[in-house]
């Protein structure tokens, strides 16, 4: 009888239904993990795994809404989220894997041996100023999980860590965890679809079928004999069991087309090279004959409300600029969404399927369009034996029709059925360092405010133009100091809104009087132009700093807003790919006013849902590293101390001086 206190996890009937389904994702499981155990969980592509790990963290209902029945006890866990781009929130590789340290209440001395060291397991030899974001898809994954295990939880539960790495980088990982639970006796449960490397590191096996229910539960090595038949028929990954023969798919013959692949070490630069080919494609900015593209976030590729609209859309106005018949082009696409197994979602919202199954409609939307070429990043990520065939089966019947396809991946089996194999090599390059600002987070809050109050007393155009002369003055004098304007098209939008507010004070003033118009604009412009022009310098986390340790302000709030503050800037990085990928989905084909409006329309609204999800993983990757999970007693503790630049002082001295010169001028 096994004692209560070796208990770690004991889940009792656990159901998750999904909010609108009319099915659960997970139906009454229940388990326990006892202490020190290495557990392997596996299961069909979209059984509900990764909803399953949330759950035992505490953080399903984070991002996701649902009805959760049964009950969970747990101990306190660390969890990898699949997607590691999911887990990013702050700047620098150091402050990224210090987060969870410091909702410990770490010390700050401690800290950097500490980040070294779980950098060093994972082996991410990446400086530790270097930028979180400026890495590729397996540096990020390997920097998610040293987040995960330096604070030393006592539950490890790990998505699919090992899935975007080259082999060497897996090894890594695997014996950095191997080391982790023999130095802690922490206890794994770790999610994988090719899970044979993990097999010498696990001591028991829990099986999900496609209900989302747990049929099997035993020791790995009696499982794998005994029900053999039973995990080939889920589409289990078995080892030894020889790689499905892809599916059998006819999307009609042309002439023969190509298959090239992208493949290399985790961080050779294979995700920059295929961006790079497609972008120098001529196709790929044509509706007619133009590209597919699957990206490593598959879901940016989404349009529409259901999953066949989004997977037909392009192929229609593809069609249409073909001279295709619209309902041959309807055809081809309910033939490829059931080749590749996402027929029967294709009702369901397509924000709302699990990521393998986002991949694979992804794939589906590349190839149901008629593309003349086709560029895939990591397509056959997260799939069982079954998808997998599915995958490669719609991979084969579009090199038989003539597309020609470039496939960035580790996939061995993918790799052996390709026309030409290009080795993607590391560069040996020193990275670049991002350039520390000239002025700090309070100065660059604080300066606009100033002048804010020395904009009340500019009553008539003189004094606004002896006003903006005297910041003219100044700004020349920062410039001389090493100031620059990094972007200069940041200062579009605020002109924009200074000449629309001197428009509309001198159209709605007395005998539209022009000087009435030209003194607001010149009230405005005061603080404006200069806060447009710090912003650019603003870095959120050491803003943050400033917040929480001198100015003292409550930590939980500062730290949840410089976090939305610092994936803000990803989100220009993601418009940018969503202007591509609707330019090339044919999203902006109509040329007229209202075709255009409508396409931004398209383009805003998916910046919109892309940013709330955004939040909400954000949510689920702070929480999963304790940031809501703290005891009262603890106090927060902040990896570096506030730092103030050389310009701080000068800065608000200028502004200062400038707000009361318009104030003494008569």
């Amino acid at each position: 009888m096994t004692n209560i206190s070796q208990k770690v996890v004991e889940v009792t009937n656990l159901t998750w239904t999904p909010f609108a389904s009319t099915a659960p994702l997970l139906r009454d499981i229940s388990f326990t993990l006892n202490r020190g155990q290495r557990v392997l969980l596996v299961g069909p592509s979209g059984s509900g795994k990764s909803t399953l790990l949330r759950a035992l963290a505490g953080v399903l209902t984070d991002s996701e809404t649902g009805d959760l029945a049964g009950s969970i006890v747990s101990d306190s866990a660390g969890l990898l989220l699949q997607d590691p781009y999911d887990a990013l929130v702050s700047d620098t590789v150091y402050r990224e894997v210090a987060f969870g340290l410091e909702n410990a209440g770490e010390p700050r001395d401690n800290m950097p041996t500490a980040v070294r060291s779980a950098l060093d397991s994972v082996g991410l030899n990446q400086p530790l100023d270097h930028s979180s974001t400026d890495l590729s898809g397996g540096e990020m994954q390997r920097m998610a999980f040293s987040g995960v295990i330096v604070a030393n939880p006592t539950l490890l539960l790990l998505d699919e860590p090992t899935s975007m790495l080259d082999g060497d980088a897996a090894d890594s990982v695997r014996q950095a965890v191997a080391e982790y639970l023999e130095k802690t006796g922490a206890t794994l449960l770790v999610v994988e679809h090719r899970f044979e490397a993990w097999l010498g590191l696990v001591d028991r096996m829990l099986v999900l079928n496609d209900r989302g229910e747990l049929v099997l539960d035993g020791p790995p090595k009696q499982l794998l004999n005994d029900h053999l038949s039973q995990l080939v028929e889920l589409g289990i990954w078995v080892p030894g069991i020889e790689s499905p023969s892809p599916d059998q798919l006819d999307f009609g013959t042309l002439e023969r087309g190509k298959i090239i692949v992208l493949t290399g070490p985790s961080g050779a630069g294979k995700t920059t090279e295929l961006k790079y080919r497609m972008r120098e494609n001529p196709y790929s900015w044509s509706i007619q004959l133009g590209a597919g593209y699957v990206p490593q976030q598959p879901e940016l590729t989404i349009l529409g409300n259901t999953v066949f609209e989004s997977v037909h859309y392009t192929a229609e106005r593809s069609a249409i600029g073909l001279g295709i018949d619209k309902v041959v082009a309807l055809e081809r696409t309910r033939t490829i969404m059931k080749g590749l197994r996402v027929a029967d979602l294709s009702d369901k919202n397509p924000y709302e399927i699990s990521g393998g199954e986002q991949r694979r409609v992804a794939v589906a939307t590349a190839l149901a369009s008629y593309p003349h070429s086709a560029y895939l990043d990591e397509p056959t990520v997260g799939q069982d034996r079954d998808s997998w065939s599915a995958i490669v089966g719609a991979i084969l019947a579009a090199r038989a029709s003539g597309i020609k396809l470039t496939i960035a991946t580790h996939d061995a089996d993918l790799i052996a059925l390709a026309d030409e194999v290009v080795e993607i090599k590391p560069t040996a390059s020193t990275p670049a360092k991002t350039r520390r600002p000239l002025v700090s987070g309070l100065a660059i809050l604080l300066a606009p405010m100033l002048l804010l109050l020395g904009s009340m007393a500019v009553t008539n155009v003189l004094k606004g133009a002896l006003a903006l002369g005297a910041l003219a003055l100044s700004s020349a004098l920062l410039a001389l100091l090493g100031f620059r304007l990094e972007r200069p098209k940041a200062f579009i939008p605020g002109l924009i809104g200074i000449a629309s507010i001197g428009l509309s004070n001198w159209y709605l003033s007395p005998a539209m009087n022009p000087q009435t118009g030209l003194t607001a604009a010149l009230r405005v412009a005061l603080f404006v132009l200069l806060g447009i022009a710090l912003a650019v310098e603003l870095r959120p986390i050491a803003l943050g700093d400033q917040l929480g340790q001198i100015l003292r302000l409550p930590a939980r709030p500062v730290v949840a807003a410089v976090a939305a503050m610092q994936r803000m800037r990803a989100q220009l990085d993601l418009w940018d790919e969503l202007r591509f990928i609707h330019r090339i989905r044919g999203v902006d084909l109509g040329r007229g006013p209202i075709g255009r409006a409508k396409a931004f329309g398209r383009l805003v609204f998916a910046q919109l849902v892309q940013s709330i999800r955004s939040a909400g993983t954000t949510a689920v990757a702070m929480d999963a590293r304790g940031f809501s999970q703290r005891s009262a007693a603890t106090k927060r503790t902040w990896a570096l101390a506030p730092a103030f630049e050389k310009l701080d002082v000068l800065v608000l001295a200028l502004s200062a001086a400038t707000a009361a010169l318009v104030w003494i001028l008569p």
